[in-house]
């Protein structure tokens, strides 16, 4: 059975799991009978042919100075953080058990004994005796995955329509039976008729019956959750553009504003069943672009152009379920406000405030500022904000007060000769 190797930077190292334990994580309270976990490209992830590979220590050098890899077991608690990523839990919750995972940490060798073969290397800050080189490993590279991993898991899956599925299963096995990067992993569960695998997208989209049973179990639950179109007022079967928001993030239904979309966007996003947009200034619009498909995997989204400096994401899809997840934690992590002050803002002040607050994305304006972050990070930035300008107020306050009161003295010395 193959397994994965996953780089955590928190760990300096790879963690080392099976697919079965990966697919464990991925859907642990999974109730569905129809889910589906795309994972997408640029994810740490090296594909090992199995468990009990063992690592080539050809033209290895163990002087000191060079990194390399050890062996360690390390007790961890595990958790999908969403969309395939793993992280380590920090939750103290008793209910949550740690179990021992092999990781292969990254260090630096101190010194050696060539003739004992022993090592003493550098791992997270403490010196590690080695005495056995098969825990030794050269440097990995950290190359991203190149192509977009999906994992699905099926429930109430009879066993001839499992058997049926397989013969599928088999073609892609036997046509990529000499590419070890090719990954495909299936598990299937007799008693509970469950369906567990997991592959390359382009290779489990020509299942054809996989395709079926996807379609229909879409048709069954959009039927039993029937409910209107989740978009703007311009969201029908005949969308010509988007409406413009504002940064606020509040829809403004003006129909002198809109976004006029080339006709391939808009018949893709006409053909599906919801959508909405977001609009934000067009300043954040470079870093957005590269941070937003970490949430929005399972919908479609496209970035508009510029439009009075500004710019609108547009989301949309099919599957109701999917499409509110997505959009309640694009809110959720993207909420636009805008700060209007009495005078001009100090950029710098501004700036070191926002990243004590954890805030995504700041830019100042004159008198204005705009925030882009989770709704909690920017409701402790402006309460920090206006503490500071309400205490700014008091001391200019004060300032003035004593000038004139200086200025009265003065008066009042010259008038009576007094020094």
């Amino acid at each position: 059975m193959k397994a994965i190797e996953y780089f955590i930077p928190r760990l300096n190292g790879w963690l080392k799991l099976s697919l079965d334990t990966y697919l464990s994580l991925l859907f642990t309270q999974e109730e569905k009978k129809f889910s589906k976990i795309k994972i997408p490209k640029g994810l740490p992830i090296n594909i090992l042919d199995s468990l009990s590979s063992t690592p080539s220590q050809e033209q290895m050098s163990f002087q000191p100075g060079n990194f390399v890899e050890v062996l360690i077991k390390q007790n961890l608690i595990l958790e999908n953080k969403e969309k395939g990523r793993i992280k380590i839990s920090n939750d103290n919750n008793e209910q949550k058990e740690e179990k021992t995972y092999d990781i292969w940490t990254r260090g630096k060798i101190i010194s050696n004994d060539i003739n004992s073969k022993i090592l003493f290397v550098e791992l997270n800050d403490q010196i590690n005796i080695i005495d056995n080189m098969d825990l030794v490993r050269p440097l990995k590279e950290i190359k991203p995955t190149q192509n977009v991993l999906v994992a699905y898991n099926l429930r109430q899956i009879a066993s001839n329509e499992y058997n049926l599925m397989k013969v599928e299963f088999d073609k892609i096995l036997a046509t990529n039976c000499n590419n070890i990067n090719k990954l495909l992993y299936i598990k299937y569960d007799v008693i509970n008729g469950s369906l567990l695998f997991f592959g390359d997208k382009n290779d489990l989209n020509s299942l054809a019956l996989l395709k079926q049973h996807e379609e229909r179990y879409k048709k069954n639950n959009d039927e039993q959750n029937s409910i209107s179109d989740y978009s703007n007022a311009n969201s029908n079967n005949n969308l010509i553009g988007i409406g413009i928001k504002s940064p606020s993030g509040h829809s403004e239904n003006s129909e002198n504003k809109l976004i006029i979309l080339d006709d391939e966007i808009k018949n893709e996003i006409n053909d599906n069943r919801f959508n909405c947009f977001f609009t934000f200034r067009d300043k954040f619009r470079k870093d957005m672009q590269k941070s937003i498909g970490e949430v929005f995997q399972k919908c479609k989204y496209y970035v508009s152009k510029n439009n009075d400096n500004n710019f609108d994401i547009v989301l949309y899809g099919n599957n109701r379920d999917e499409f509110l997840e997505e959009k309640k934690l694009f809110e959720n992590e993207y909420k636009q406000v805008k700060l209007e002050n009495d005078k001009t803002v100090d950029v710098k002040e501004a700036k070191e405030l926002a990243q004590k607050s954890n805030i995504k994305y700041i830019d100042v304006e004159k008198k204005n500022i705009y925030l882009v972050g989770k709704e909690q990070n920017i409701n402790d930035f402006m309460a920090v904000w206006e503490l500071n300008n309400e205490y700014s107020r008091d001391i200019q306050k004060i300032s003035k007060e004593n000038e004139i009161f200086q200025k009265e003295l003065q008066s009042i010395k010259k008038k009576n000769k007094l020094k």
